[in-house]
């Protein structure tokens, strides 16, 4: 396992004609050239074959000797996650190739409704014994204390993770985050570095449809880019049939807006994320099971359920957004940041109003609400250069823990109340120059617009890799996937 393969076909790439520039209009292959200036194959930039998952993963072989042991052992793997999608996908992911491999996994899903973020010793006591081995997948990598615990407790620690890396470091005995080697690494989600992870190491377990299907869904709903080795996965999942799935993975991927034609992310987390939702009374809690069940019955009811709950949510959180747009604070705004501090909004909710601010004022965007215990949650989001994990977690003394990634972050504080904390938020933004996001792009400047369609084949369309943009006569036109098929539409937006 010493070797990188490259043993995918690379449909679409190179067996098909595209790496040589065979599939894509004259116009498609000018966006790619503008948007990898440089690179002496645009092509593979934007649909790369198999990476060396090796190559973007520091410390894998503690991995291999971990399991190699705990195989030796007999003792069981503890999978701990995160409460959202990328790492309910995760979830499914581990339990999936490590099952197959013969290993007892035990998924510990924590609760953002009553819980904080992070590795809790309330819920691996009793589950964690002496001789296990403790994998998380989309957390981990700031639990200090988590680990420690785990250790005390003479079990082994392995993390996966994919947020920001902010010493110090939990002791574990190995820390899989590609953020420590860089790009092209550092865009995976959670889901994508466990499975990476474990396709290195287990390639004959790795092309289950059901894991590309899991992994698309982690990847796009974490608002990670599209770009690098997430594309070869999306691509990888463009090739998914139906009848490969479970019956709880297949109404999902019923649920997929367009997935046969071009689809651009956000419709995505429209149409399948949000019906998902998290936090209180949401079906986070179910979805583990819902993709695992092969009841086609159960399956839709399920959803129904899902997609009947968020509707219902859909109304709360736009009388919560009208709010939060009347209550940010004029002081943070002339800053370039959305900041609203807001009682009452139920978990999970949060993080959803600050994505809809973030894109309605084109800005990063913080939302505060407070516990009944007075603790300060804080949710997250933004676009384009801004990073805010970076940003909070730079503010590392005021929490008792932050982080995430570049476009969506979190903390919460037990030590000091809003109106401190909002000047602690002020004076680190005045001291920062901001970019909230970048000039709205252009791709080409044609004397007439092409057709939409020889454009739309470079999608999926999302953070990092926004629909093309055209130029005629002046007017920017930007190019928009509905329903009906690929058109056009004049905007000032710099697309997702």
């Amino acid at each position: 396992m010493d070797d990188c393969r490259n043993d995918y076909d690379g449909r679409g790439v190179e067996e098909d004609g595209a790496g040589s520039e065979g599939l894509l209009t004259v116009q498609a292959l000018d966006v790619l050239r503008k948007r990898f200036p440089g690179s002496p194959d645009p092509v593979a930039e934007w649909k790369p074959p198999k990476p060396c998952w090796r190559a973007m993963l520091p410390e894998l072989e503690v991995l291999q000797f971990e399991l190699a042991a705990l195989r030796h052992s007999g003792g069981k793997i503890v999978l701990y996650g995160h409460d959202d999608m990328d790492g309910i996908t995760g979830i499914y992911v581990g339990k999936t190739m490590l099952g197959k491999l013969g290993f007892e996994v035990v998924p510990i899903i924590p609760d953002r409704a009553v819980e904080d973020y992070g590795l809790l010793p309330s819920r691996m006591d009793g589950i964690l014994q002496k001789g296990d081995l403790l994998l998380t997948v989309d957390a981990g990598c700031s639990a200090v204390e988590g680990v420690d615990w785990a250790l005390a407790m003479g079990s082994r620690v392995v993390i996966t993770d994919h947020h920001t890396l902010n010493p110090p470091l939990p002791r574990a005995h190995g820390l899989i985050d590609p953020q420590a080697i860089g790009f092209p690494g550092t865009v995976l989600a959670g889901c994508g570095v466990l499975y990476a992870a474990l396709a290195e190491l287990f390639p004959s377990i790795s092309e289950d449809a059901s894991l590309f299907t899991a992994v698309a869904l982690g990847t796009i709903s974490d608002r990670v880019p599209l770009l690098a080795a997430n594309r070869y996965l999306l691509d990888r999942f463009s090739a998914v049939e139906r009848s490969d799935l479970s019956e709880g993975l297949g109404v999902i991927l019923d649920a997929w807006p367009n997935r046969g034609g071009n689809w651009c992310a956000c419709a995505v987390r429209q149409q399948i994320t949000s019906v998902v939702g998290k936090g209180l009374n949401s079906g986070i809690g179910r979805l583990l099971d819902l993709m695992e069940s092969d009841d086609a019955e159960w399956s839709r009811a399920v959803w129904q359920e899902m997609t009947a709950v968020s509707d219902a949510r859909s109304q709360q959180i736009s009388e919560m957004l009208s709010r939060a747009m009347n209550e940010k604070d004029p002081e943070a705004d002339a800053f370039g940041m959305v900041l609203v501090h807001m009682e009452g909004i139920p978990s999970g909710m949060g993080g959803t109003i600050a994505s809809k601010l973030s894109r309605i004022f084109r800005r990063g965007a913080i939302v505060v609400t407070s516990r009944p215990d007075g603790t300060l949650i804080g949710e997250a989001r933004s676009l384009g250069d801004w990073d805010m994990a970076s940003f909070l977690t730079g503010m590392k003394d005021v929490f008792r823990s932050a982080g995430g990634h570049a476009k969506a972050a979190g903390f919460n504080t037990d030590v000091m109340t809003w109106p401190d904390l909002r000047r602690r938020l002020i004076s680190r933004l005045s001291t920062l120059r901001s970019k909230p996001v970048p000039e709205p792009h252009v791709d080409l400047e044609l004397p007439s617009l092409p057709q939409a369609q020889d454009l739309a084949c470079l999608a999926p369309f999302g953070p990092d890799f926004p629909p093309p943009a055209v130029k005629v006569g002046g007017m920017r036109y930007l190019l928009q996937l509905g329903p009906s098929g690929p058109g056009w539409c004049i905007t000032e937006d710099s697309g997702e």
